[in-house]
């Protein structure tokens, strides 16, 4: 499980959708520039890839073979990616962070306790946690169709909709400062997809 074959261009989300989440915080006023940023569930790279020469970053996975393959790709800071099941595991850090980072990492998830202990302890206060998930209440899922990424992934086992994603959220002590839910067709943010949460994606930006 999440040995070489699991990473995917689809499953790194390697291309344009990382530049149009960072584009997304732009819009709200957000930069990592010169921020300390952990990305949890890191994959092999992607996302660090698009930041790591203006911000501070780290970056775990449970797969062994995403964090060499991250160590390989930035050598100069291999010293900050580490391995650990976050269902399980004890953050090995002492760090806190200015951002965290969480793309399509919650619906692995069976125990959810590290996480709250990660947020709690290592975000710092006013620090962002910006999370992205398969969207329980996808219009595609609503549609039977075979290729709702949350169905597909035979790794996922938990689902959210927006509200207990936000539910989930406020009661871990976090606020929020943006939720929308993009569409294949419209992946954009705006009113449609601040207000009509039917698109296949949550994305959640919440500060401490």
């Amino acid at each position: 499980m999440y040995s070489q074959e699991y990473f995917t261009r689809e499953t790194t989300k390697s291309g344009e959708v990382f530049p149009a989440y960072l584009s997304f915080l732009a819009t709200l006023g957000v930069s990592l520039k010169e921020k300390k940023v952990l990305d949890v569930g890191c994959a092999t790279g992607e996302f660090i890839g698009n930041i790591e020469r203006t911000s501070t970053c780290y970056g775990c996975d449970y797969s062994e073979y995403a964090v060499k393959q991250c160590q390989e790709k930035f050598p100069h800071i291999k010293d900050r990616f580490f391995q650990m099941d976050l269902n399980q595991g004890i953050f090995p850090l002492e760090e806190s962070f200015d951002v965290i980072t969480m793309f399509d990492v919650v619906e692995h998830l069976t125990n959810f306790v590290p996480l709250e202990q990660i947020l709690q302890k290592h975000l710092k206060k006013g620090g962002l946690l910006i999370v992205t998930t398969p969207n329980a209440n996808s219009l595609t899922r609503f549609l039977g169709s075979k290729n709702f990424t949350g169905e597909v992934d035979p790794t996922h086992r938990m689902l959210f909709t927006p509200y207990t994603m936000d539910f989930f959220l406020r009661r871990v002590g976090l606020s929020k400062k943006e939720m929308f839910t993009p569409y294949i067709f419209h992946f954009k943010m705006n009113f449609l997809t601040r207000r009509i949460l039917f698109g296949g994606q949550i994305v959640a930006i919440y500060s401490k």
